[in-house]
Protein backbone atom coordinates (compact mmCIF):
# COMPACT_ATOMS: atom_id res chain seq x y z
CA UNK A 1 0.00 0.00 0.00
CA UNK A 2 2.82 2.05 0.85
CA UNK A 3 4.53 1.11 -2.14
CA UNK A 4 1.61 2.49 -4.30
CA UNK A 5 0.77 5.45 -2.39
CA UNK A 6 4.06 6.74 -3.34
CA UNK A 7 4.08 5.84 -6.64
CA UNK A 8 0.88 7.92 -7.03
CA UNK A 9 2.15 10.73 -5.96
CA UNK A 10 5.49 10.41 -8.19
CA UNK A 11 3.33 10.10 -10.78
CA UNK A 12 1.01 13.40 -9.95
CA UNK A 13 4.09 15.52 -9.36
CA UNK A 14 5.66 14.34 -12.75
CA UNK A 15 2.01 15.22 -14.10
CA UNK A 16 2.39 18.88 -12.55
CA UNK A 17 6.03 19.27 -13.79
CA UNK A 18 5.32 18.44 -17.48
CA UNK A 19 2.36 20.34 -17.32
CA UNK A 20 4.37 23.76 -16.31
CA UNK A 21 7.37 23.28 -18.37
CA UNK A 22 5.52 22.56 -21.72
CA UNK A 23 2.84 25.56 -20.92
CA UNK A 24 5.76 28.05 -20.44
CA UNK A 25 7.74 26.85 -23.31
CA UNK A 26 4.16 27.73 -25.22
CA UNK A 27 3.62 30.73 -23.89
CA UNK A 28 7.18 31.89 -24.04
CA UNK A 29 6.94 30.94 -28.09
CA UNK A 30 3.00 32.94 -28.33
CA UNK A 31 4.79 35.91 -26.64
CA UNK A 32 8.26 35.67 -28.82
CA UNK A 33 5.77 35.52 -31.82
CA UNK A 34 4.01 38.31 -30.67
CA UNK A 35 6.53 40.49 -29.82
CA UNK A 36 8.23 39.89 -33.16
CA UNK A 37 4.95 40.04 -35.86
CA UNK A 38 5.37 43.90 -36.24
CA UNK A 39 8.18 43.20 -38.58
CA UNK A 40 8.85 45.67 -41.04
CA UNK A 41 8.00 45.18 -45.06
CA UNK A 42 8.75 41.48 -46.12
CA UNK A 43 11.35 41.36 -43.22
CA UNK A 44 12.47 37.73 -42.38
CA UNK A 45 14.16 36.01 -39.66
CA UNK A 46 15.40 33.48 -41.47
CA UNK A 47 13.11 29.93 -42.80
CA UNK A 48 13.32 28.09 -39.74
CA UNK A 49 12.37 30.80 -37.25
CA UNK A 50 9.65 32.34 -39.52
CA UNK A 51 8.17 28.89 -39.89
CA UNK A 52 8.25 28.28 -36.02
CA UNK A 53 6.79 31.91 -35.31
CA UNK A 54 4.80 33.24 -38.00
CA UNK A 55 1.95 32.51 -40.26
CA UNK A 56 2.72 32.11 -43.99
CA UNK A 57 0.48 35.02 -44.99
CA UNK A 58 1.72 34.59 -48.76
CA UNK A 59 0.44 31.23 -48.69
CA UNK A 60 -3.43 31.73 -47.84
CA UNK A 61 -5.46 31.54 -50.39
CA UNK A 62 -8.43 33.88 -51.24
CA UNK A 63 -12.32 32.42 -49.99
CA UNK A 64 -13.20 33.58 -53.74
CA UNK A 65 -10.28 32.19 -55.20
CA UNK A 66 -11.15 28.78 -53.94
CA UNK A 67 -14.82 28.91 -54.21
CA UNK A 68 -14.57 30.04 -57.86
CA UNK A 69 -11.86 27.34 -58.40
CA UNK A 70 -13.91 25.00 -56.65
CA UNK A 71 -17.51 25.95 -58.87
CA UNK A 72 -15.51 25.93 -61.90
CA UNK A 73 -14.14 22.36 -60.76
CA UNK A 74 -17.76 21.41 -60.27
CA UNK A 75 -19.00 22.49 -63.87
CA UNK A 76 -16.10 20.67 -65.49
CA UNK A 77 -16.95 17.40 -63.37
CA UNK A 78 -20.92 17.53 -63.74
CA UNK A 79 -20.14 18.92 -68.08
CA UNK A 80 -18.05 15.59 -67.83
CA UNK A 81 -20.69 13.39 -66.16
CA UNK A 82 -23.73 14.32 -68.30
CA UNK A 83 -21.59 13.24 -71.48
CA UNK A 84 -20.65 10.01 -70.14
CA UNK A 85 -22.62 7.24 -68.52
CA UNK A 86 -23.99 7.40 -64.85
CA UNK A 87 -21.92 4.94 -62.93
CA UNK A 88 -24.55 3.58 -61.10
CA UNK A 89 -26.55 2.70 -64.72
CA UNK A 90 -25.69 -1.54 -65.03
CA UNK A 91 -24.29 -1.65 -68.61
CA UNK A 92 -26.33 -3.72 -71.29
CA UNK A 93 -25.88 -7.03 -72.19
CA UNK A 94 -23.62 -7.21 -75.17
CA UNK A 95 -24.57 -9.81 -78.16
CA UNK A 96 -21.54 -11.96 -79.65
CA UNK A 97 -20.92 -13.21 -82.49
CA UNK A 98 -23.10 -16.28 -82.34
CA UNK A 99 -25.70 -14.28 -81.27
CA UNK A 100 -26.04 -15.22 -77.80
CA UNK A 101 -26.33 -12.64 -75.04
CA UNK A 102 -22.73 -12.39 -73.32
CA UNK A 103 -24.68 -12.45 -70.22
CA UNK A 104 -25.76 -15.71 -70.44
CA UNK A 105 -22.77 -17.22 -70.74
CA UNK A 106 -21.14 -19.23 -67.84
CA UNK A 107 -19.86 -16.40 -64.92
CA UNK A 108 -20.29 -13.55 -67.62
CA UNK A 109 -23.07 -11.91 -64.93
CA UNK A 110 -20.87 -11.99 -62.19
CA UNK A 111 -18.00 -11.24 -63.71
CA UNK A 112 -20.13 -7.95 -64.64
CA UNK A 113 -21.64 -7.78 -61.61
CA UNK A 114 -17.67 -7.19 -59.58
CA UNK A 115 -16.49 -4.91 -62.48
CA UNK A 116 -20.03 -2.78 -62.10
CA UNK A 117 -19.08 -2.92 -57.75
CA UNK A 118 -15.43 -1.85 -58.60
CA UNK A 119 -16.22 0.55 -60.98
CA UNK A 120 -18.36 2.37 -58.97
CA UNK A 121 -17.01 5.08 -56.01
CA UNK A 122 -19.04 4.83 -53.17
CA UNK A 123 -18.56 1.12 -53.10
CA UNK A 124 -14.34 2.15 -53.40
CA UNK A 125 -14.62 4.80 -50.74
CA UNK A 126 -16.42 1.72 -48.49
CA UNK A 127 -13.78 -0.30 -49.08
CA UNK A 128 -10.84 1.87 -48.94
CA UNK A 129 -12.61 3.23 -44.91
CA UNK A 130 -13.27 -0.74 -43.73
CA UNK A 131 -9.26 -1.19 -44.85
CA UNK A 132 -8.01 1.69 -43.30
CA UNK A 133 -10.62 0.90 -40.02
CA UNK A 134 -9.08 -2.56 -39.62
CA UNK A 135 -5.73 -1.60 -40.37
CA UNK A 136 -6.17 0.98 -36.78
CA UNK A 137 -8.20 -1.11 -34.96
CA UNK A 138 -4.92 -4.11 -35.69
CA UNK A 139 -2.08 -1.53 -35.11
CA UNK A 140 -3.85 -0.02 -32.04
CA UNK A 141 -4.51 -3.59 -30.30
CA UNK A 142 -0.85 -4.24 -30.83
CA UNK A 143 -0.02 -1.28 -28.97
CA UNK A 144 -2.65 -1.30 -26.01
CA UNK A 145 -1.00 -5.04 -25.57
CA UNK A 146 2.64 -3.70 -25.53
CA UNK A 147 1.70 -0.48 -23.36
CA UNK A 148 0.17 -2.88 -20.73
CA UNK A 149 3.17 -5.39 -20.90
CA UNK A 150 6.09 -2.70 -20.68
CA UNK A 151 4.09 -0.96 -17.51
CA UNK A 152 3.48 -4.06 -15.80
CA UNK A 153 6.02 -6.27 -16.74
CA UNK A 154 9.44 -6.58 -14.79
CA UNK A 155 12.61 -6.37 -16.63
CA UNK A 156 15.62 -7.72 -14.88
CA UNK A 157 13.72 -7.80 -12.08
CA UNK A 158 12.82 -4.02 -11.76
CA UNK A 159 9.56 -2.39 -13.53
CA UNK A 160 9.73 0.44 -16.17
CA UNK A 161 8.68 2.99 -15.41
CA UNK A 162 9.38 5.73 -17.65
CA UNK A 163 6.33 6.90 -19.51
CA UNK A 164 7.62 10.01 -20.79
CA UNK A 165 10.86 8.01 -22.63
CA UNK A 166 8.07 5.56 -24.50
CA UNK A 167 6.34 8.98 -25.27
CA UNK A 168 9.84 10.24 -26.62
CA UNK A 169 10.62 7.41 -28.79
CA UNK A 170 7.06 7.55 -30.89
CA UNK A 171 7.15 10.95 -31.47
CA UNK A 172 10.83 10.76 -32.48
CA UNK A 173 9.56 7.92 -35.12
CA UNK A 174 6.93 9.46 -36.17
CA UNK A 175 9.13 13.06 -36.77
CA UNK A 176 11.00 11.36 -39.33
CA UNK A 177 8.66 9.47 -40.83
CA UNK A 178 6.92 13.03 -41.14
CA UNK A 179 9.78 15.17 -41.98
CA UNK A 180 10.61 12.72 -44.97
CA UNK A 181 7.68 12.86 -46.60
CA UNK A 182 6.88 16.79 -46.49
CA UNK A 183 10.18 17.18 -47.75
CA UNK A 184 9.24 14.97 -50.81
CA UNK A 185 6.04 16.85 -51.11
CA UNK A 186 7.75 20.21 -50.88
CA UNK A 187 4.89 20.36 -47.73
CA UNK A 188 7.73 21.51 -45.05
CA UNK A 189 6.52 24.93 -44.71
CA UNK A 190 3.01 24.90 -43.24
CA UNK A 191 0.41 28.20 -43.77
CA UNK A 192 0.27 27.92 -39.74
CA UNK A 193 3.09 29.02 -37.34
CA UNK A 194 4.29 26.02 -36.18
CA UNK A 195 4.09 27.09 -32.34
CA UNK A 196 0.45 26.48 -32.52
CA UNK A 197 0.64 22.89 -32.73
CA UNK A 198 2.54 23.26 -29.64
CA UNK A 199 -0.79 23.60 -27.79
CA UNK A 200 -2.31 19.88 -29.03
CA UNK A 201 1.13 18.93 -28.38
CA UNK A 202 1.07 20.02 -24.85
CA UNK A 203 -2.36 17.71 -24.52
CA UNK A 204 -0.94 15.32 -26.42
CA UNK A 205 1.90 14.26 -24.54
CA UNK A 206 0.25 14.82 -21.06
CA UNK A 207 -2.41 12.53 -22.34
CA UNK A 208 -0.33 9.60 -23.13
CA UNK A 209 1.11 10.15 -19.58
CA UNK A 210 -1.68 9.63 -17.73
CA UNK A 211 -2.59 6.69 -20.01
CA UNK A 212 0.63 4.88 -19.63
CA UNK A 213 0.29 6.18 -15.79
CA UNK A 214 -2.89 4.72 -15.35
CA UNK A 215 -2.15 1.31 -16.22
CA UNK A 216 0.08 1.20 -12.92
CA UNK A 217 -3.13 1.53 -11.10
CA UNK A 218 -5.61 -0.06 -13.21
CA UNK A 219 -6.23 -3.00 -15.71
CA UNK A 220 -6.18 -2.93 -19.10
CA UNK A 221 -9.82 -3.62 -20.09
CA UNK A 222 -10.62 -0.31 -17.44
CA UNK A 223 -8.84 2.01 -19.44
CA UNK A 224 -10.66 0.80 -22.98
CA UNK A 225 -13.75 1.11 -21.22
CA UNK A 226 -12.67 4.96 -20.52
CA UNK A 227 -11.80 5.17 -23.94
CA UNK A 228 -15.31 4.96 -24.71
CA UNK A 229 -16.13 8.45 -22.64
CA UNK A 230 -13.97 10.08 -25.69
CA UNK A 231 -16.75 10.81 -27.71
CA UNK A 232 -18.33 13.30 -24.51
CA UNK A 233 -15.31 14.67 -23.79
CA UNK A 234 -14.87 16.12 -27.22
CA UNK A 235 -18.58 17.34 -27.72
CA UNK A 236 -17.82 19.26 -24.24
CA UNK A 237 -14.41 20.85 -25.55
CA UNK A 238 -15.74 21.60 -28.49
CA UNK A 239 -18.40 23.68 -27.52
CA UNK A 240 -15.57 25.23 -24.74
CA UNK A 241 -12.95 25.90 -26.62
CA UNK A 242 -14.08 26.57 -30.16
CA UNK A 243 -18.16 27.29 -29.34
CA UNK A 244 -19.31 24.86 -32.09
CA UNK A 245 -22.67 22.94 -30.91
CA UNK A 246 -23.79 19.34 -32.19
CA UNK A 247 -27.31 17.87 -32.28
CA UNK A 248 -29.12 16.97 -29.07
CA UNK A 249 -29.19 13.50 -30.03
CA UNK A 250 -25.39 13.59 -30.28
CA UNK A 251 -25.03 14.25 -27.12
CA UNK A 252 -27.62 11.44 -25.84
CA UNK A 253 -26.14 8.94 -27.28
CA UNK A 254 -22.40 10.24 -25.92
CA UNK A 255 -23.97 10.53 -22.07
CA UNK A 256 -25.45 7.54 -22.44
CA UNK A 257 -22.31 5.71 -23.39
CA UNK A 258 -20.66 7.44 -20.35
CA UNK A 259 -23.61 6.19 -18.17
CA UNK A 260 -22.78 2.12 -19.22
CA UNK A 261 -18.76 3.12 -18.57
CA UNK A 262 -19.80 4.31 -15.01
CA UNK A 263 -22.17 1.22 -13.93
CA UNK A 264 -18.85 -0.97 -15.21
CA UNK A 265 -16.38 1.86 -13.15
CA UNK A 266 -18.89 1.32 -9.79
CA UNK A 267 -18.94 -2.71 -10.20
CA UNK A 268 -14.97 -2.65 -10.53
CA UNK A 269 -14.36 -0.55 -7.46
CA UNK A 270 -16.74 -2.23 -5.75
CA UNK A 271 -15.59 -5.94 -6.85
CA UNK A 272 -12.00 -4.45 -5.33
CA UNK A 273 -12.95 -2.23 -2.03
CA UNK A 274 -10.77 -3.75 0.77
CA UNK A 275 -7.94 -4.75 -1.20
CA UNK A 276 -4.98 -2.90 -2.80
CA UNK A 277 -7.05 -1.69 -5.85
CA UNK A 278 -9.42 0.25 -3.70
CA UNK A 279 -6.11 2.45 -2.86
CA UNK A 280 -5.71 2.50 -6.59
CA UNK A 281 -8.66 3.65 -7.93
CA UNK A 282 -8.61 7.13 -6.68
CA UNK A 283 -5.35 7.82 -8.61
CA UNK A 284 -5.84 5.75 -11.44
CA UNK A 285 -9.57 7.34 -12.14
CA UNK A 286 -7.96 10.60 -11.83
CA UNK A 287 -5.40 10.18 -14.20
CA UNK A 288 -8.14 8.35 -16.56
CA UNK A 289 -10.69 11.65 -16.54
CA UNK A 290 -7.56 13.73 -17.28
CA UNK A 291 -6.51 11.32 -20.03
CA UNK A 292 -10.50 11.45 -21.66
CA UNK A 293 -10.34 15.92 -21.55
CA UNK A 294 -6.73 16.00 -22.77
CA UNK A 295 -7.17 13.49 -25.38
CA UNK A 296 -10.43 15.25 -26.53
CA UNK A 297 -8.83 19.06 -26.65
CA UNK A 298 -6.06 17.74 -28.76
CA UNK A 299 -8.69 15.70 -31.69
CA UNK A 300 -10.13 19.53 -31.42
CA UNK A 301 -7.67 21.62 -31.96
CA UNK A 302 -6.37 19.85 -34.59
CA UNK A 303 -9.34 19.75 -36.65
CA UNK A 304 -9.37 23.32 -35.76
CA UNK A 305 -6.25 24.17 -37.21
CA UNK A 306 -6.66 21.85 -40.14
CA UNK A 307 -9.88 23.50 -41.34
CA UNK A 308 -8.62 26.86 -40.33
CA UNK A 309 -5.43 26.35 -42.26
CA UNK A 310 -5.78 23.27 -44.69
CA UNK A 311 -3.34 21.87 -43.03
CA UNK A 312 -1.92 18.27 -44.65
CA UNK A 313 -2.01 15.24 -43.03
CA UNK A 314 1.76 15.08 -43.37
CA UNK A 315 2.11 18.83 -41.78
CA UNK A 316 -0.32 17.93 -38.77
CA UNK A 317 1.94 14.44 -38.20
CA UNK A 318 5.10 17.03 -38.32
CA UNK A 319 3.80 19.70 -36.50
CA UNK A 320 2.39 17.75 -33.73
CA UNK A 321 4.73 14.99 -33.37
CA UNK A 322 7.70 17.62 -33.95
CA UNK A 323 6.36 19.74 -30.75
CA UNK A 324 5.85 16.23 -28.73
CA UNK A 325 9.10 15.02 -28.89
CA UNK A 326 10.95 18.57 -28.29
CA UNK A 327 8.77 18.76 -25.18
CA UNK A 328 9.52 15.32 -23.88
CA UNK A 329 12.91 16.03 -24.56
CA UNK A 330 13.28 18.92 -22.49
CA UNK A 331 11.07 17.22 -19.83
CA UNK A 332 13.26 13.89 -19.82
CA UNK A 333 16.73 16.35 -19.93
CA UNK A 334 15.31 19.07 -16.97
CA UNK A 335 15.15 15.64 -14.89
CA UNK A 336 18.29 13.55 -16.29
CA UNK A 337 16.66 10.84 -16.87
CA UNK A 338 17.27 10.34 -20.71
CA UNK A 339 20.66 9.11 -20.76
CA UNK A 340 20.34 6.21 -18.02
CA UNK A 341 16.73 5.24 -19.36
CA UNK A 342 18.34 4.64 -23.03
CA UNK A 343 21.40 2.95 -21.54
CA UNK A 344 18.69 0.42 -19.58
CA UNK A 345 16.35 -0.21 -22.82
CA UNK A 346 19.77 -0.38 -25.19
CA UNK A 347 21.13 -3.02 -22.28
CA UNK A 348 17.49 -5.08 -22.37
CA UNK A 349 16.89 -6.69 -25.87
CA UNK A 350 13.38 -8.13 -24.07
CA UNK A 351 12.87 -4.11 -23.40
CA UNK A 352 14.26 -3.33 -26.25
CA UNK A 353 11.82 -5.00 -28.50
CA UNK A 354 8.88 -4.24 -26.17
CA UNK A 355 9.73 -0.29 -26.78
CA UNK A 356 10.41 -0.90 -30.45
CA UNK A 357 6.85 -2.93 -30.96
CA UNK A 358 5.48 -0.05 -28.75
CA UNK A 359 6.69 2.66 -31.01
CA UNK A 360 5.69 0.85 -34.63
CA UNK A 361 2.47 0.18 -33.80
CA UNK A 362 1.73 3.81 -32.64
CA UNK A 363 3.21 5.27 -36.18
CA UNK A 364 1.43 2.92 -37.79
CA UNK A 365 -1.64 3.82 -36.08
CA UNK A 366 -1.42 7.29 -36.70
CA UNK A 367 -0.73 7.10 -40.34
CA UNK A 368 -3.68 5.13 -40.36
CA UNK A 369 -5.81 8.22 -38.87
CA UNK A 370 -4.26 10.76 -40.57
CA UNK A 371 -4.78 8.76 -43.51
CA UNK A 372 -8.28 8.22 -42.98
CA UNK A 373 -8.88 11.84 -41.97
CA UNK A 374 -6.89 13.39 -44.81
Amino acid sequence: MAGSAARGEEAIWNFIYGLLLSAFVAAALRALSKFLDPRGAKETYGFFVDCILFDDNEGKVDDTTSKESDSSTFKTSSSSSSSSPQSGDRPLPRATRGGDVQASQPGATSAKLFSWLSDTPSIQRSAHLISCALGLIIAFLIYGVQQEKIMTADYNGEPFREPNFLIFGTRFMASMIAIGVCLCKNQLRTRSALYKFSFCSISNILSSFCQFTSLQFLSFPVLQVAKSCKTLAVLLVSFMVLGKRFPPFEYAVALIVMIGAGAFFYIYAETTKGGEGALNWPVGLTFLVLFILLDGFTNVWQGFLSKKYKTTQWQMMLGVNFWSMTLTLLIQGADNTLGSTTARVLSTPTLLVDCSMLCLSAVTGQLFIFHTIA
